[in-house]
């Protein structure tokens, strides 16, 4: 689960810098480049999670005496 957070991070990422380097493509295909903002933090969101539920599932090794 947290490789497909990650990648669908990763790709809303990349889209959202797409946006914004072809602002006349976006247009076209009816996106709104001022929201590719949006679009960057989702992604940006998704990758945190990724990183915090993989860190989270981690068992630290216990003492015993």
């Amino acid at each position: 689960m947290t490789n497909s957070l990650l990648w669908t991070g990763l790709l809303c990422c990349l889209g959202a810098l797409l946006l914004q380097l072809f602002p006349g493509l976006a247009f076209r295909i009816g996106a709104e480049p001022a929201a590719a903002w949006l679009v960057f933090g989702f992604g940006v969101f998704l990758m945190i999670l990724a990183a915090m539920l993989a860190s989270g599932g981690r068992r630290s090794p216990r003492k015993t005496d």
